[in-house]
Formats: C-alpha cells, sequence, structure tokens
C-alpha cells in the first residue's frame, strides 16, 4: 500500500474515533434534568400569575378566615385545615390561605434571588475582568476589597440594615441589595484568574499591541471566553441567594407582614410545629424543591459545558 493510500484511511480511522460532544441541550433531556427544569418553570410562571392562581381557589393572602380556626386558632380539620376552598390548608393563627401564601411567597423569595444573583454577577464580572486585565495596584485592590467582603459576617450586617432603615423601605430591594453585595466576590475571584490567563494568549496580545483599547479587548476578547463560566456559576450560586432570602425572613429581618414570604411562613411555622405541623410542609417544600431543581440545573449545565467532559 503506498503512502498516499494510507493517509486517507487513517485520516478517517482519526475522525472516527474523535469523541464527539452532544448539544448541550440534550444534557436536560435526562429525566432528572428535565424534571428540575419542569419544577423552575411552574415556579416562575406561578410567581408571574399569581394572583390569577390565587384566584382559582377563590382566596387571597391577605383575608383572615376566623371560620376556619378552632378555639385555640389552630386550623379546623385534618392536615392543616385542608379542604375544597382552602387546598393547602390555612395559617394558625390567622386563617390566611395557605395556597396564596405560597403561590405569592415565590415572589418575593425568586424576585429576590434573581435580582441578586444578577447584581452580585456584574459586580463580580466587571471588578474580576479589570483586577485580572489590568493587575498591578487595581488587581490588589480589588483582592483587598473581596477579603473584606468576604471577612464581614454577612446576617449582623444585614440585621444592622434591618434596624437602620424605616420600615416604609421597600424590603425586598433592601434584601436584593444586601445579597447582591456580599455575593460578589465568589465570582470576581473565578473570572479574575480565567482573565490573566486570557490577556496572555497571543490573539490578545497582539490586539494590544495594535493598538485595541482596554474596552475592545473587555467586549471582544475577554467577555465572551469567560461567559459560560459566568452562567454556570451564576445558575450554582442562585439557590444560595433564595436561601438566603429565606433565611432572614426565618429571622424576622427580610420582609415584613402581612407581605408573603418561604421563608417568614416557615419562621412563623416552628411556633406551631407541635401543634400543626402541616402548616410547615407546604412552604418548606417549595422552597426545597425550587433551590433543590436550580441545584441539578446549574450541576447539568456545568457538565454540559465541562472541556473535559464528552457525551
Amino acid at each position: 500500500m503506498t503512502t498516499s493510500e494510507a493517509l486517507p484511511v487513517e485520516a478517517a480511522a482519526s475522525t472516527e474515533e474523535r469523541p464527539s460532544r452532544a448539544p448541550v441541550w440534550r444534557s436536560f433531556l435526562r429525566p432528572l434534568p428535565l424534571a428540575a427544569g419542569i419544577v423552575v418553570v411552574v415556579s416562575l410562571l406561578a410567581a408571574l400569575f399569581a394572583s390569577q392562581l390565587a384566584a382559582l381557589s377563590g382566596n387571597d393572602p391577605f383575608t383572615y378566615h376566623a371560620d376556619a380556626l378552632g378555639a385555640d386558632t389552630s386550623p379546623k380539620g385534618a392536615f392543616g385545615g385542608v379542604s375544597a376552598e382552602h387546598w393547602f390548608g390555612v395559617e394558625p393563627g390567622t386563617g390566611r390561605d395557605l395556597f396564596s401564601l405560597v403561590i405569592y411567597g415565590a415572589r418575593v423569595s425568586l424576585l429576590v434571588g434573581i435580582a441578586s444573583t444578577v447584581l452580585a454577577t456584574v459586580i463580580g464580572v466587571v471588578l474580576g475582568i479589570v483586577a485580572g486585565a489590568v493587575g498591578g495596584l487595581i488587581e490588589k485592590l480589588v483582592d483587598f476589597a473581596t477579603d473584606v467582603t468576604l471577612g464581614f459576617p454577612f446576617l449582623i450586617f444585614a440585621i444592622a440594615l434591618s434596624a437602620l432603615f424605616p420600615l416604609e423601605a421597600p424590603r425586598a430591594l433592601l434584601l436584593t441589595v444586601v445579597i447582591g453585595m456580599f455575593g460578589w466576590p465568589g465570582i470576581a475571584r473565578v473570572v479574575a484568574a480565567e482573565t490573566r490567563v486570557i490577556v496572555r494568549q497571543p490573539y490578545v496580545v497582539a490586539s494590544r499591541v495594535m493598538g485595541a483599547r482596554f474596552g475592545h479587548v473587555f467586549r471582544h476578547q475577554v467577555l465572551p471566553n469567560v461567559a459560560s463560566t459566568v452562567i454556570v456559576y451564576s445558575c450554582i450560586s442562585l439557590p444560595g441567594r433564595i436561601s438566603a432570602e429565606a433565611t432572614l425572613s426565618f429571622l424576622g429581618v427580610g420582609v415584613l407582614p402581612p407581605t408573603p414570604s418561604w421563608g417568614r411562613s416557615i419562621g412563623d411555622a416552628i411556633n406551631w410545629l407541635l401543634v400543626d405541623p402541616a402548616f410547615l410542609l407546604f412552604p418548606a417544600a417549595a422552597l426545597f424543591l425550587v433551590t433543590y431543581s436550580f441545584n441539578i440545573l446549574g450541576d447539568t449545565l456545568r457538565d454540559a459545558l465541562d472541556p473535559r467532559g464528552v457525551r
């Protein structure tokens, strides 16, 4: 066999042996990621159309139903007062419809979680790219700010801010700012590390030598290369932001009554745990399912975009 005849065969063999990667979207068609995606979509739709969904049960989260409570202000009937009128039962002490509370609570929890993640991501990406690309004193200042932010006690700061701000202040906005301002250091460090590698690549060095400004390098060369990392990191950190809002509301420094929130409903349910544990079930289940589903989607996206993984 001649060399010219062998080369096509070897090339074909190497092409066949080369591992191929399936499209990213196929990773989400597996049973667990697909179920997680359905849960996330349903929760987002529930938050957007909370008033319409609550109207289907004929209730809202702000009306007290004293007739649904017993003499000790615990819900009448089994399983927290579940009935045709109150699908999830009622809240002990007030008689508010629990289905409406859970549906409306999704608005606050998801809004604060998503908005604070966007805020933390924007701050972290900008500071990370600037620190990694410029270096020197700027990098040291960003590292110092990162260390200070990571070392500051988040809960103490949040509780102090809650005491300082008037009750009329929009609590959801306050929570978004606090959680977002404490959430940027992690992503800033990851982006800065990747940026240091990217700016040393020959095509970036050549671009700078040819007179490209920092803004051009930022938009066209660094940002597209860190985009996948930023997306994955944001998806993975989103459940933590939702849990942070629930934790603050659970401690009584989040949204104030009568605004529904999963964390505050769970906190209120603790006082009734021995009398009526059903009150804890539905808001806790909603919080668990949403955070778990976002974790699954984040892990799936990370695995799908991992250059070392082959599908």
